[in-house]
């Protein structure tokens, strides 16, 4: 708990902090007028850089214009596969399908990571083996990953869920919030192999999940099972998606009725004037009104669904509006980017998750594009002598101590981007 606690902490002070020292994106025209085009790799274009680079062999600017240029033509997909491959290398805990939870390990660390950064690896893995080539390429590895999620599975207590840690290594809490993320890539994997154990299986965890609701503060789920003292929006917001999601598979009205349900209770109580998402909700009615881009990022997810299912504008128009908040609220303008928070980038993955959604029903590329912005800097920018990337994407702060969460989502990134634009 603690741990978890500190980790956001930790987010929203530096998001205090950067709100402080750099001016705004809210104007951003760049990347307004970036179309959803592929990067041109035209020979004669690149051949023409080439050539120019020759002819100004001592211009330090026309070396980093090349140098850029041959970043831009390494596809999304080799970028998903390079980080993908890494992590199997480094974080992998020899006799085990479990992983560190950074690497090179700190001193304090456990013999394997928690159950939220395991999930972020999961969800790399239903990224990448959905890239062309990809389903025989990594199956090895993808079913290595579902079996060592198995580790984490507690089916003593009830309704069975997945714990923090594995029951083996010690055990502990169980988080709603963990095991949302899990429903979620247990659909995605249902959809990508049509194998009904995996839909099953995210219906199992969704009876864990309603477990948490209860009437206090007039509804909402708890964000852990063993300590229900707040309600939490990343308790909710992957809630109401979980059941948006299964209903659309299923057609069951329970689904609707509940992701309906979670939805409004969370819009109503934790939904900021701007738009963007507060954190919680105690017991007393205090609310956190510290905002954090996954926060709203789920809500603008289950406002897409819902418009998806409905047909209702309403729907449309708050994930427009979210969106666009989010843009505002979050980003700060650095070295012609427009950056999001500096610290855990599996946040802003999920807000990611949301606008490729939107940009699916709308085709507006603004908010797609501002996180593609951000990814294609860091690579260029903000990579470590092993390949792994920081969780600053400027480049400016640098960690020895890579996450396991933290590389893992940009597995995900790029490998989204990559079904977008490669």
């Amino acid at each position: 708990m603690l741990r978890r606690d500190q980790m956001k902490k930790a987010t929203f002070l530096i998001f205090l902090l950067s709100s402080l020292m750099l001016s705004g994106c809210t104007n951003k025209t760049s990347t307004e007028k970036i179309s959803t085009d592929k990067v041109s790799t035209d020979k004669t274009s690149i051949d023409k850089v080439s050539a120019d680079s020759a002819n100004n062999i001592n211009n330090p600017r026309e070396k980093e214009d090349e140098t850029v240029m041959e970043n831009m033509q390494i596809t999304y997909q080799k970028k998903a596969e390079s980080l993908y491959e890494k992590i199997l290398e480094l974080y992998s805990v020899e006799g085990t399908n479990l992983f560190l939870e950074n690497y090179p390990p700190k001193p304090e660390d456990n013999a394997v990571s928690y159950l939220w950064p395991y999930s972020a690896m999961f969800s790399a893995a239903n990224a990448i083996i959905k890239l062309p080539g990809n389903k025989e390429k990594y199956i090895d590895s993808y079913e290595k990953i579902l079996a060592g999620l198995e580790h984490y599975y507690d089916d003593i207590r009830k309704p069975a869920a997945y714990e923090a840690y594995p029951g083996e290594f010690g055990g502990s809490d169980r988080y709603y919030d963990d095991n949302m993320w899990l429903g979620l890539d247990f659909i995605e994997a249902y959809r990508t192999f049509g194998d009904k154990k995996y839909l099953e299986k995210a219906e199992r965890i969704f009876e864990f999940v309603k477990s948490g609701w209860t009437d206090e503060l007039g509804g909402g789920i708890y964000w852990c099972e063993q300590k229900k003292e707040s309600k939490n929006t990343c308790s909710n917001g992957p809630a109401a998606i979980l059941a948006l999601m299964l209903y659309e598979e299923t057609q069951k009205e329970e689904y609707y009725e509940w992701g309906l349900k979670i939805y409004n209770w969370t819009k109503d109580n934790l939904q900021s004037p701007s738009g963007v998402y507060w954190d919680n909700i105690d017991l007393k009615g205090n609310i956190d009104k510290a905002t954090y881009t996954y926060n709203s990022g789920t809500m603008l997810h289950a406002s897409v669904l819902l418009y998806n299912i409905t047909k209702e504008d309403k729907y449309l128009l708050e994930a427009q509006k979210v969106a666009k908040a989010s843009l505002e609220h979050f980003t700060e303008k650095k070295q012609d980017i427009c950056f999001y928070p500096a610290n855990n980038p599996w946040f802003t993955d999920i807000l990611y998750r949301g606008y490729i959604e939107l940009y699916k029903v709308d085709g507006n590329p603004r908010y797609i594009n501002s996180i593609i912005d951000n990814i294609d800097y860091a690579w260029e920018n903000a990579k470590d002598e092993n390949g792994l990337l920081e969780s600053d994407w400027s480049g400016v702060v640098k960690n020895r101590n890579k996450p396991l969460l933290d590389v893992s989502c940009m597995v995900e990134m790029y490998a989204r981007t990559a079904l977008l634009r490669d």
